[in-house]
């Protein structure tokens, strides 16, 4: 443990140390990862038991790209629970919070992408089937796009903290 500040002279001669007290932002930003980590790991627990029902709704069982519904959930869960983790260690002002979150957004974007590419790819073969061009297209680019917010979003999330004051976060 160190003492920050600056040492004054009280008047019978002895020292006063005033000690600066830790932000408040690390707790703050960790908390609402671990609630967000934690939806969005129901979320994707909730994914994978539906499916089956969304091969279904996309009419994926006819192409080669239904085992992306079952694999696209695990790796939103893994983010999750990554990006859970990563609130907690920020709790405890742990600086390793801050790479393990950048972590799981990683994992996050990549997921979000691949998810864009294979639903664009399905939903053009659904969309020349019912006679809708450029419904892959579409589908695509709005994906991208959402990920591309989350990912600045929960970035920022676990970014904050050491932005915000970096020597509250210790290196263990």
């Amino acid at each position: 443990m160190t003492l920050e500040g600056e040492a004054t002279s009280a008047p019978a001669g002895t020292t006063i140390v005033y000690a600066n007290q830790k932000s408040g932002g690390p707790r703050v930003f960790g908390a609402l990862a671990m609630l967000l980590g934690g939806i969005w790991f129901i979320m994707a627990l909730l994914g994978l038991v539906d499916a089956g029902d969304q091969i279904e709704l996309w009419s994926a069982d006819e192409t080669s790209y239904s085992w992306w519904f079952y694999v696209s959930p695990l790796l939103s869960a893994v983010s999750a629970g990554l990006f859970a983790y990563a609130g907690f260690l920020l709790w405890g002002y742990k600086k390793q919070g801050v790479w393990i979150g950048f972590g799981a957004v990683g994992v996050y974007a990549l997921q979000g992408i691949l998810q864009s590419v294979f639903l664009g790819m399905i939903a053009d073969e659904v969309g020349d089937a019912v006679g809708a061009e450029g419904l892959g297209s579409f589908v695509a680019g709005a994906g991208l796009v959402f990920t591309a917010i989350g990912a600045v979003c929960c970035g920022l999330i676990v970014a904050l903290p050491l932005l915000m004051n970096g020597n509250d976060l210790d290196d263990e």
